[in-house]
Protein backbone atom coordinates (compact mmCIF):
# COMPACT_ATOMS: atom_id res chain seq x y z
CA UNK A 1 0.00 0.00 0.00
CA UNK A 2 1.71 3.23 -0.98
CA UNK A 3 1.09 5.84 1.55
CA UNK A 4 2.48 7.71 4.55
CA UNK A 5 -0.49 7.81 6.81
CA UNK A 6 1.65 5.48 8.45
CA UNK A 7 5.33 5.59 8.25
CA UNK A 8 7.84 3.43 9.08
CA UNK A 9 11.95 4.58 9.81
CA UNK A 10 14.95 2.57 10.96
CA UNK A 11 17.69 4.66 13.37
CA UNK A 12 21.76 3.59 11.88
CA UNK A 13 21.87 0.20 13.78
CA UNK A 14 18.69 -1.29 12.19
CA UNK A 15 17.46 -2.33 15.81
CA UNK A 16 15.16 0.11 16.59
CA UNK A 17 12.03 0.77 14.48
CA UNK A 18 9.73 4.07 14.62
CA UNK A 19 6.09 3.84 13.20
CA UNK A 20 4.92 7.55 13.18
CA UNK A 21 1.39 8.09 13.47
CA UNK A 22 1.04 11.05 9.96
CA UNK A 23 -2.42 12.30 9.75
CA UNK A 24 -2.18 15.48 10.81
CA UNK A 25 -4.97 17.51 9.13
CA UNK A 26 -7.15 14.93 10.89
CA UNK A 27 -5.46 14.78 13.99
CA UNK A 28 -4.66 11.34 13.52
CA UNK A 29 -8.18 10.21 13.31
CA UNK A 30 -7.53 6.10 12.54
CA UNK A 31 -9.50 5.38 9.61
CA UNK A 32 -9.40 2.29 7.47
CA UNK A 33 -6.08 2.73 5.32
CA UNK A 34 -3.88 3.94 8.83
CA UNK A 35 -5.80 0.39 10.54
CA UNK A 36 -4.09 -1.24 6.96
CA UNK A 37 -0.71 -0.49 6.97
CA UNK A 38 -0.50 -0.56 10.93
CA UNK A 39 -1.06 -4.36 10.07
CA UNK A 40 1.55 -4.31 6.88
CA UNK A 41 4.31 -2.95 8.68
CA UNK A 42 3.59 -4.74 11.83
CA UNK A 43 4.17 -7.86 9.52
CA UNK A 44 7.23 -6.78 8.31
CA UNK A 45 8.40 -6.38 11.83
CA UNK A 46 7.73 -9.46 12.83
CA UNK A 47 10.29 -11.07 10.27
CA UNK A 48 12.97 -8.58 10.66
CA UNK A 49 15.22 -10.41 13.23
CA UNK A 50 17.37 -6.93 14.11
CA UNK A 51 14.50 -5.43 15.69
CA UNK A 52 15.09 -4.63 19.23
CA UNK A 53 13.05 -2.00 20.23
CA UNK A 54 9.71 -0.81 18.13
CA UNK A 55 8.60 2.90 19.08
CA UNK A 56 5.32 4.33 18.63
CA UNK A 57 4.68 8.11 18.06
CA UNK A 58 3.25 10.50 16.33
CA UNK A 59 3.83 13.78 13.80
CA UNK A 60 1.24 15.80 14.77
CA UNK A 61 0.45 18.19 17.35
CA UNK A 62 -1.48 15.38 19.08
CA UNK A 63 -1.25 11.52 19.43
CA UNK A 64 -4.60 10.95 18.13
CA UNK A 65 -8.37 11.78 17.95
CA UNK A 66 -9.43 7.93 17.90
CA UNK A 67 -10.93 6.30 15.42
CA UNK A 68 -12.37 8.17 12.26
CA UNK A 69 -16.14 8.13 12.94
CA UNK A 70 -16.60 8.27 9.23
CA UNK A 71 -15.42 5.27 9.35
CA UNK A 72 -18.13 3.61 11.33
CA UNK A 73 -20.66 5.45 9.86
CA UNK A 74 -19.64 3.88 6.68
CA UNK A 75 -18.33 6.89 4.76
CA UNK A 76 -15.13 5.82 4.70
CA UNK A 77 -14.06 5.87 1.11
CA UNK A 78 -11.25 3.13 1.79
CA UNK A 79 -12.54 0.80 4.18
CA UNK A 80 -15.23 -2.36 3.29
CA UNK A 81 -18.74 -2.24 3.56
CA UNK A 82 -18.59 -3.11 7.51
CA UNK A 83 -21.48 -4.98 8.75
CA UNK A 84 -22.52 -3.66 12.49
CA UNK A 85 -24.92 -6.37 13.34
CA UNK A 86 -24.36 -9.71 15.17
CA UNK A 87 -21.81 -12.62 14.60
CA UNK A 88 -20.20 -10.65 11.04
CA UNK A 89 -19.88 -7.83 13.43
CA UNK A 90 -17.78 -9.56 15.82
CA UNK A 91 -15.84 -12.08 13.20
CA UNK A 92 -14.49 -8.45 12.06
CA UNK A 93 -13.84 -7.47 15.26
CA UNK A 94 -12.03 -10.97 15.80
CA UNK A 95 -9.99 -10.88 12.78
CA UNK A 96 -9.74 -7.07 11.70
CA UNK A 97 -9.74 -4.12 14.09
CA UNK A 98 -8.92 -6.58 17.33
CA UNK A 99 -6.63 -8.49 15.12
CA UNK A 100 -4.48 -5.77 14.64
CA UNK A 101 -4.06 -4.37 18.00
CA UNK A 102 -3.68 -7.88 19.20
CA UNK A 103 -0.63 -8.67 16.31
CA UNK A 104 1.20 -5.70 17.89
CA UNK A 105 0.26 -6.78 21.69
CA UNK A 106 1.94 -10.26 20.69
CA UNK A 107 4.98 -9.00 19.02
CA UNK A 108 8.19 -10.48 20.97
CA UNK A 109 10.00 -6.66 20.09
CA UNK A 110 8.97 -4.80 23.74
CA UNK A 111 7.15 -1.30 21.98
CA UNK A 112 7.08 1.96 23.65
CA UNK A 113 4.86 4.55 22.67
CA UNK A 114 5.29 7.82 23.32
CA UNK A 115 2.61 9.92 23.52
CA UNK A 116 1.84 14.10 23.46
CA UNK A 117 -1.25 15.79 23.29
CA UNK A 118 -5.04 14.18 23.38
CA UNK A 119 -4.69 10.60 23.13
CA UNK A 120 -8.53 9.35 22.97
CA UNK A 121 -10.55 6.33 21.91
CA UNK A 122 -8.60 4.25 19.85
CA UNK A 123 -6.02 5.92 19.67
CA UNK A 124 -5.88 5.37 23.56
CA UNK A 125 -6.35 1.73 23.02
CA UNK A 126 -3.79 1.26 20.44
CA UNK A 127 -1.20 2.52 23.11
CA UNK A 128 -2.62 0.35 25.71
CA UNK A 129 -1.68 -2.33 23.29
CA UNK A 130 2.13 -1.56 23.24
CA UNK A 131 4.06 -2.70 26.51
CA UNK A 132 5.43 0.54 27.83
CA UNK A 133 3.48 3.74 27.75
CA UNK A 134 5.46 7.02 28.18
CA UNK A 135 3.35 10.51 28.64
CA UNK A 136 3.95 14.55 28.77
CA UNK A 137 2.26 16.33 30.85
CA UNK A 138 0.23 17.71 28.20
CA UNK A 139 -0.81 14.64 27.53
CA UNK A 140 -4.62 13.86 27.75
CA UNK A 141 -6.42 10.32 27.81
CA UNK A 142 -10.01 9.84 27.24
CA UNK A 143 -12.49 6.92 25.98
CA UNK A 144 -14.93 8.62 24.23
CA UNK A 145 -17.09 5.78 23.49
CA UNK A 146 -19.71 5.95 25.77
CA UNK A 147 -20.79 9.36 23.85
CA UNK A 148 -21.58 7.42 20.36
CA UNK A 149 -23.66 4.93 22.65
CA UNK A 150 -21.13 1.83 22.88
CA UNK A 151 -18.17 0.45 24.83
CA UNK A 152 -14.33 0.96 23.79
CA UNK A 153 -13.69 -2.40 21.60
CA UNK A 154 -10.48 -2.74 20.84
CA UNK A 155 -8.88 -3.67 23.76
CA UNK A 156 -9.73 -0.46 25.98
CA UNK A 157 -11.79 -2.27 28.87
CA UNK A 158 -9.73 -5.64 28.90
CA UNK A 159 -6.08 -4.05 28.93
CA UNK A 160 -6.99 -1.45 31.17
CA UNK A 161 -8.73 -3.66 33.69
CA UNK A 162 -4.83 -6.13 33.42
CA UNK A 163 -3.29 -3.00 34.71
CA UNK A 164 -5.30 -1.15 36.82
CA UNK A 165 -8.21 -0.99 39.75
CA UNK A 166 -11.52 -1.65 38.25
CA UNK A 167 -12.73 1.52 39.82
CA UNK A 168 -10.63 3.62 37.30
CA UNK A 169 -11.46 1.34 34.76
CA UNK A 170 -14.62 2.38 34.98
CA UNK A 171 -14.34 6.01 34.88
CA UNK A 172 -12.11 5.89 32.08
CA UNK A 173 -15.02 3.29 30.11
CA UNK A 174 -18.30 4.31 31.42
CA UNK A 175 -17.57 7.87 32.65
CA UNK A 176 -15.30 8.50 30.00
CA UNK A 177 -13.43 11.03 31.80
CA UNK A 178 -10.36 12.79 30.97
CA UNK A 179 -7.39 11.26 32.18
CA UNK A 180 -4.25 13.67 32.69
CA UNK A 181 -0.56 11.99 32.47
CA UNK A 182 -0.15 12.24 35.92
CA UNK A 183 -3.49 10.78 37.03
CA UNK A 184 -2.83 7.94 34.14
CA UNK A 185 1.11 7.61 36.26
CA UNK A 186 -0.85 7.82 39.65
CA UNK A 187 -3.54 4.88 38.69
CA UNK A 188 -0.77 2.88 36.86
CA UNK A 189 -1.00 2.32 33.25
CA UNK A 190 1.61 5.32 32.45
CA UNK A 191 4.89 3.92 33.04
CA UNK A 192 6.62 7.07 33.36
CA UNK A 193 6.08 11.30 32.85
CA UNK A 194 7.92 14.46 31.92
CA UNK A 195 7.26 17.98 31.46
CA UNK A 196 8.30 18.14 27.94
CA UNK A 197 8.95 16.14 24.89
CA UNK A 198 13.11 16.54 25.42
CA UNK A 199 12.83 15.20 28.76
CA UNK A 200 10.46 12.14 28.17
CA UNK A 201 12.61 11.15 24.89
CA UNK A 202 15.69 11.12 27.37
CA UNK A 203 13.85 8.77 30.04
CA UNK A 204 12.14 6.29 26.42
CA UNK A 205 15.98 6.49 25.66
CA UNK A 206 17.52 5.03 29.07
CA UNK A 207 14.99 2.40 28.88
CA UNK A 208 15.65 1.19 25.07
CA UNK A 209 19.04 1.34 25.75
CA UNK A 210 18.51 -0.70 28.91
CA UNK A 211 16.37 -3.29 26.13
CA UNK A 212 19.46 -3.23 23.94
CA UNK A 213 21.87 -4.75 27.02
CA UNK A 214 19.61 -7.23 27.45
CA UNK A 215 19.92 -10.54 26.02
CA UNK A 216 17.11 -10.64 22.24
CA UNK A 217 15.80 -13.80 23.38
CA UNK A 218 15.37 -13.70 27.15
CA UNK A 219 13.37 -10.47 26.49
CA UNK A 220 11.51 -11.87 23.25
CA UNK A 221 10.44 -14.34 25.84
CA UNK A 222 9.96 -13.29 28.55
CA UNK A 223 7.87 -10.52 27.33
CA UNK A 224 5.48 -13.20 26.33
CA UNK A 225 5.48 -15.32 29.95
CA UNK A 226 4.69 -11.92 31.50
CA UNK A 227 1.22 -11.43 29.12
CA UNK A 228 0.25 -14.72 29.57
CA UNK A 229 0.59 -15.53 33.04
CA UNK A 230 -0.96 -12.65 34.18
CA UNK A 231 -4.76 -13.20 34.96
CA UNK A 232 -7.29 -14.53 32.56
CA UNK A 233 -5.89 -14.47 28.49
CA UNK A 234 -6.92 -11.23 27.12
CA UNK A 235 -8.64 -13.24 24.39
CA UNK A 236 -11.70 -13.90 26.55
CA UNK A 237 -11.89 -10.19 27.36
CA UNK A 238 -11.49 -9.24 23.62
CA UNK A 239 -14.69 -11.46 22.80
CA UNK A 240 -16.78 -10.00 25.34
CA UNK A 241 -16.13 -6.37 23.98
CA UNK A 242 -17.19 -7.75 20.55
CA UNK A 243 -20.16 -9.02 21.56
CA UNK A 244 -21.57 -6.21 23.56
CA UNK A 245 -21.26 -3.49 20.63
CA UNK A 246 -22.76 -6.51 18.31
CA UNK A 247 -25.68 -4.84 20.28
CA UNK A 248 -24.81 -1.60 21.02
CA UNK A 249 -24.44 -0.74 17.45
CA UNK A 250 -28.07 -2.17 16.72
CA UNK A 251 -29.21 0.43 19.34
CA UNK A 252 -31.54 3.73 18.44
CA UNK A 253 -28.80 5.84 20.50
CA UNK A 254 -25.80 5.32 18.49
CA UNK A 255 -27.47 5.98 15.59
CA UNK A 256 -28.57 9.56 17.91
CA UNK A 257 -24.40 9.97 18.29
CA UNK A 258 -22.95 9.17 14.74
CA UNK A 259 -25.73 11.71 13.62
CA UNK A 260 -25.31 14.27 16.59
CA UNK A 261 -21.37 14.01 15.17
CA UNK A 262 -22.57 14.38 11.89
CA UNK A 263 -24.48 18.01 12.72
CA UNK A 264 -22.16 18.87 14.87
CA UNK A 265 -24.77 18.42 17.63
CA UNK A 266 -25.44 16.56 21.25
CA UNK A 267 -26.71 13.71 20.98
CA UNK A 268 -30.27 13.58 23.08
CA UNK A 269 -29.88 9.90 24.56
CA UNK A 270 -33.12 7.86 25.13
CA UNK A 271 -31.94 4.73 26.11
CA UNK A 272 -32.48 2.46 23.62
Amino acid sequence: MTSDLIQLEYNDSGEIATLWLNRPKKMNALNWEMFSLLSEHLDSLSTNSKIRVILLKSRSTVFSAGIDVKLLAGFDPGAPKLNLKGKSFRYMMRTKLQGIFTKLRTMEVPIIAVVDGICYGSGFELVLACDFIYATDNTIFQMKEAHLGIIPDLGGVTRLIHLINPSFVKEICIAARKITAAEAYRMGFVNDTASNMEELLKKVENLQNAILEAAPLAVGMGKRLIDELYGVPELVGLDKEAHINSFLFTTKDHRRAIDAFLDKSKPKWKGN
